[in-house]
């Protein structure tokens, strides 16, 4: 009976890996879930001014049911000089919907959650914020205005609470997923961050095996995943700064590598796109990013 039990867990892994690898993005969302009692555990590593320095995010999530997965991560950074503990994300997943056909399916799901401040750093009249190591904006009674969105802060101290609907398309090897979502931001004093919308498309491609055989075979991806922002007018005591808020399109371009099912390693790099958005001279450069990540999934 052990046996039987045994291989048809082997099988149904096997069988996830198969229908489900690519839908496992880099930097975006699906409308899928980690399976019931299995915890992740994940890093991240992100480049900034040219890979002078880089922000980290430390993930752990939890699949509660098959349907129902909680995130929870937070920023920091370990740079000589420039250490902090940044903001704690918290996110519900609830997939709400599904349509099966032999190798398709459709996923819907609802995201939502909250950005709770750990290390606030307030934002008054006058401030001057190293953004990351080498990148230091200076603002002054606002004259030169606060022009950078919520998402390039990762200590501030406003709250978000995040709304996202997400659906995902699987067709044989090939997946895609469009994400759309508001997130409104919560002033802690003076300052408050513009509300913003975000749009995602994300393509998932399964390069290997081009069948499965084992537990043991390792399943290579390709990514392309998108993303877009329109970020309202930030305000400062209720009125409204004239050169803030604006649009934003970034690609990442990525590749990853499963093993045994359970241990991803992924590189990603971030291409930006377009951007109109009211922004200080060195911001205005946004270079390229390069996105490093590991984690690995337990059975609980």
């Amino acid at each position: 009976m052990k046996q039987i039990t045994s291989g048809l867990i082997i099988c149904c892994i096997i069988c996830c890996s198969n229908v489900f690898a690519q839908e496992l993005y880099i930097v975006s969302n699906a409308a899928a879930n980690i399976s019931k009692g299995r915890l992740e555990v994940r890093n991240i590593a992100k480049s900034y001014d040219g890979m002078s320095a880089f922000h980290y995010d430390f993930q752990v999530n939890y699949g509660i049911l098959g349907n129902l997965t909680l995130y929870n991560h937070v920023t920091y950074t370990t740079n000589s000089d420039y250490q902090f503990l940044g903001n704690y994300d918290f996110d519900a997943r609830y997939r709400f919907l599904d349509i099966d056909k032999p190798n398709y399916h459709w996923r819907f799901a609802y995201q939502g959650g909250a950005t709770i401040p750990v290390n606030p750093k307030s934002i008054t009249d006058q401030v001057e914020y190293e953004l990351h190591p080498g990148h230091t904006i200076s603002f002054y009674d606002f004259g030169g205005d606060i022009t950078v969105p919520s998402i390039d802060f990762h200590t501030t101290d406003n709250y978000t609470i995040h709304n996202s609907i997400i659906a995902t398309n699987l067709i044989k090897k090939f997946a895609i997923t469009g994400e759309m979502g508001y997130n409104v931001n919560i002033a802690g004093n003076d300052f408050k961050f513009g509300n913003y919308y975000q749009w995602n498309l994300s393509l998932g491609l399964l390069l290997l095996p081009d069948e499965y055989k084992s537990y043991n075979d390792v399943n290579l991806n390709i990514y392309s995943e998108s993303k877009a922002y329109y970020f309202e007018k930030n305000k400062f005591l209720g009125d409204e700064i004239g050169n803030s808020g604006g649009f934003r399109l970034d690609t990442y371009l990525g590749i990853q590598a499963i093993f045994f099912s359970s241990l991803m390693t992924e590189l990603s790099y971030m291409i930006p796109v377009h951007s109109n958005e009211f922004v200080e001279t060195q911001v205005e450069k946004r270079s390229g990013s390069l996105v490093l990540s590991l984690r690995y999934l337990f059975f609980l």
